[in-house]
């Protein structure tokens, strides 16, 4: 079908047909009134009162979490994954050590436990801590060495690792990359 060649209708209005046209599409225009300004001005701040709470509450919620978080390098072939409390190390599936908050009773209660080979102190790390060395022997250990460093605020941490999965040389460069921020 060519359209090029076929003639459409053509419908003509009077001026008075025009007139009458523009006059109904006037009146059915709602005029704004003041009522309806002042409506959308408290949607409007209302709005953007709720998206500020909003962002203020998010930003309080991440910043406030109170959770303390650690940075540890560990030896090669050696995965960090975030656990419950604090850092779980591991070597495949099996947990061979981690980094959790601790406390003076804890600390005590390891002491205090048997198989303890080893109590000493050590220094040049970035924190104060102590090492216990305790016999275990388990399935999936036979020693673990506890450090436990004492952070700026006061809170212990707890970083502890397995033998035979890493060694007392790797533990010893291992704590002295430790972090803790937060």
């Amino acid at each position: 079908m060519n359209y090029e060649n076929m003639k459409f209708p053509r419908k003509n209005m009077s001026p008075s047909q025009k007139q009458f046209i523009r006059e109904r599409m006037q009146r059915r225009q709602v005029p704004i009134t003041y009522m309806h300004r002042l409506f959308q001005i408290a949607a409007a701040a209302v709005l953007l009162l709720g998206v500020g709470l909003f962002s203020v509450y998010l930003a309080n919620e991440s910043g406030k979490s109170g959770e303390q978080t650690y940075t540890i390098d560990l030896p090669q072939g050696m995965a960090i994954l975030k656990g419950e409390k604090g850092l779980v190390f591991k070597q495949g599936e099996r947990t061979v050590g981690g980094a959790v908050p601790s406390s003076a009773e804890e600390k005590q209660r390891i002491e205090s436990s048997p198989g303890i080979f080893e109590d000493k102190e050590i220094a040049n790390l970035a924190y104060p801590a102590e090492r216990l060395l305790q016999h275990v022997k388990t399935m999936t250990a036979v020693q673990t060495y506890h450090y436990f460093l004492e952070l700026e605020d006061g809170t212990l941490v707890r970083v502890y690792f397995h033998t035979p999965y890493i060694t007392e040389e790797q533990a010893d460069e291992a704590i002295k990359t430790f972090r803790a921020g937060g």
